[in-house]
């Protein structure tokens, strides 16, 4: 397993215990470690367990897939391109712009959110038709032999209109 980790995972400590209780090892005191111990054992539902901002890519060798993941809020930015003939990814834009081949073709929905509702972050998408965004509390999986069958999904819906006393 590989880990490409930007944020922060504010229970890792807590997440380390209970993963060190399990068997596992730990050679350092990062929060990266811990994410990645935690995917080892949970698998992709290990971000249900996670508080707080991040966003990573996780390589596993024994499926052949690429895993990442985005903070239920989105605080932690995380672009990608998937033309079926190559994936990408990066936490700015700016990366993926230098991809040779890219066509920089402008995204029409995206601008005209961007000029009538002055709203950035919706849908996953970006100013460019090529390039995404996954979308806050959401994962992709990408299997490295059917680029075509990425999938993203779900893993944190917020739930409006829940009434909670805080007194």
């Amino acid at each position: 397993f590989w880990i490409v980790f930007n944020g922060e995972v504010y229970n890792y400590l807590e997440l380390r215990a209970e993963l060190t209780d399990a068997g596992y090892t730990f050679h350092t005191g990062t929060d990266t470690e811990v994410v990645l111990a935690a995917y080892r054992r949970w698998g992709v539902s290990c971000v249900t367990r996670f508080t707080g901002m991040w966003a990573f890519a996780i390589w596993d060798v024994d499926t052949r897939a690429l895993f990442l993941a985005r903070d239920p809020f989105g605080i932690k930015p995380l672009y990608y391109l998937n033309d079926d003939r190559r994936f990408a990814f990066a936490s700015e834009l700016k990366a993926l712009l230098t991809l040779p081949g890219l066509t920089r073709r402008a995204n029409p929905t995206a601008l005209y959110d961007y000029l009538t509702e002055n709203v950035t972050d919706i849908h996953g998408q970006t100013f460019y038709e090529e390039i995404h965004q996954l979308p806050a509390g959401h994962t992709l999986t990408v299997p490295v032999d059917a680029l075509e069958k990425a999938v993203s999904a779900p893993y944190w819906v917020p739930h409006w209109g829940q009434n909670r006393d805080i007194t």
